[in-house]
């Protein structure tokens, strides 16, 4: 069998490569199948779809395997459509958390895909492969829904596999390494938390396995020796067992791995709290920022969220990293379904109190509410939960303006580029001076700074510029919320 494992594009700036179809390429033998990769998010949107034509037309593809996120569903769904225009008999199969949740409704819905492989796809997507080459029926194939004379036919779950070093290494070999910028990956799956906002427990509902350090120190100097020099563990919570955290320092110190390379690490901030050495193992071995979820600086919020996390917390988390030397990259939700202006400003002045402390910060605008979540399904039941063209939003249980937020949102932005644009390190306090702009827009305030900005003189700003943002802010502090 030909098959063609495809990452969707969503914008074009792809960091890392596609683990997931990385590691179902390796699952797949190769004296019975032909694997390739085509990662379309390195790519602009027309260029992408040139070189998926090309990889398709004359039958060249028996099996399109191709995966997504809730945001890149759209995406992928075209991918299908092209490839079953070029080649009606293609086999599309998707995977991911998105289809692993929405099985039934994508199924029904999308005629275009014939099958869709449920949670950890190596070893259904494996069997479903063979099966396409015997001509045989997918029914005996746990974890794979599909479409059998216009009825929808759900195969019983898989079990999760225990041991994650039985799996193949992920087959990197099959990707462009020198268009990533970082390289990808991962210790453990799973994640013990029950953040509300988050769709990881539909997956494994609250189970984490782990590899073992002998393994992912094999895979580290196998990346190495293809070049990587900067390496991000994705797992979904890296730092939830602070003593398998210190194993996997030792041995990549005891190898020698740390001397030829930057780690990077998705953790919880508050980890660092229960175990604050642990901020120095990762340190000595190499790894130089930790992301890390905020998400609000409004103890009420955080409690919506159900992050079992305070701002004491947080500022305690990252001091911990901070003296260590490992940058803790903290990311925020800016407007969620209960916030207000009261704990959106408490939100704006924790995370500029961190970057003051020596944090990096980001934010996102507005929680998405994803299938697969609580939040989700709290606001479906309060009749708040709103999609539109692919995109999931909410009305306010407060009664603020989604809207109202987003363009204030953008407005601190063109105020932050106009006033600050200048200076050599804006890049590096570009969200701190948004935040800074949030603080007085949001209550509907002239920023002191955009204030003398303008009694200045702005000899290199293009005049229209001031005058729409003038114009903007005088809409913003005149409107009613």
């Amino acid at each position: 069998m030909n098959i063609l494992l495809v990452n969707p594009h969503f914008n074009g700036q792809a960091e890392i490569p596609p683990l997931g179809l990385m590691y179902l390429a390796a699952s797949l033998p190769g004296e019975d199948h032909h694997v390739e990769i085509l990662d379309l998010d390195l790519y602009p949107a027309a260029a992408g779809a040139g070189m998926l034509a090309a990889r398709i037309s004359g039958g060249k593809t028996d099996i399109l395997g191709i995966t997504a996120l809730s945001n890149s569903f759209g995406a992928a769904r075209e991918v299908c459509r092209l490839a079953k225009t070029m080649a009606p008999k293609i086999v599309t199969v998707l995977g991911g958390i998105h289809g692993t949740i929405l099985h039934a409704d994508i199924m029904r819905e999308c005629e275009e895909i014939d099958a869709v492989v449920r949670g950890e796809g190596e070893a259904a997507f494996r069997e479903l492969c063979d099966t396409v080459a015997t001509g045989a029926p997918f029914d005996k194939i746990p974890g794979v829904s599909f479409r059998r004379e216009g009825r929808i036919i759900t195969n019983p779950e898989r079990r999760l596999d225990p041991d994650l070093d039985a799996l193949p290494l992920p087959a990197h070999r099959l990707v462009e390494i020198n268009r990533y910028r970082t390289q990808s990956i991962s210790s453990s799956r799973g994640c013990p938390h029950h953040c509300r906002f988050c769709s990881i427990r539909s997956l494994y509902d609250g189970e984490i396995r782990r590899r073992s350090s002998v393994s992912l120190a094999a895979e580290i100097a196998a990346l190495q020796s293809q070049g990587a020099r900067r390496i991000m563990f994705t797992d979904d919570n890296f730092t939830a067992d602070a003593r398998r955290v210190g194993e996997l320092c030792d041995a990549i110190v005891a190898a020698g791995l740390h001397e030829h390379c930057e780690f990077y690490l998705q953790g919880r901030i508050d980890d660092f709290c229960r175990r604050p050495v642990m901020a120095q193992w990762l340190s000595d071995a190499g790894f130089k920022a930790v992301y890390t979820g905020a998400e609000s600086g409004a103890e009420e919020i955080l409690a919506r969220y159900g992050k079992d996390i305070t701002p004491a917390d947080l500022r305690r988390g990252v001091s911990c990293c901070v003296e260590q030397n490992l940058m803790p990259v903290v990311s925020f939700i800016l407007f969620s379904p209960w916030d207000t202006v009261a704990t959106m400003t408490k939100t704006i002045r924790l995370a500029k109190e961190l970057f003051e402390n020596g944090a990096d910060i980001a934010y996102t605008e507005c929680l998405i509410p994803f299938p697969g979540t609580p939040v989700k399904e709290e606001l479906v039941r309060d009749g708040r939960w709103r999609q539109e063209a692919g995109a999931y939003y909410f009305t306010s249980y407060t009664g603020m303006d989604l809207d109202w937020v987003l363009r204030a949102c953008d407005l601190a932005r063109r105020m932050a580029q106009a006033v600050h644009g200048g200076d050599p390190f804006f890049a590096l306090r570009r969200v701190y001076h948004e935040f800074s702009f949030l603080e007085d827009i949001l209550p509907r305030r002239v920023p002191p700074a955009y204030q003398q900005w303008l009694s200045t003189g702005q000899p290199d700003v293009n005049p229209a510029v001031v005058r729409d943002i003038a114009s903007a802010l005088r809409g913003f502090i005149e409107r009613d919320l």
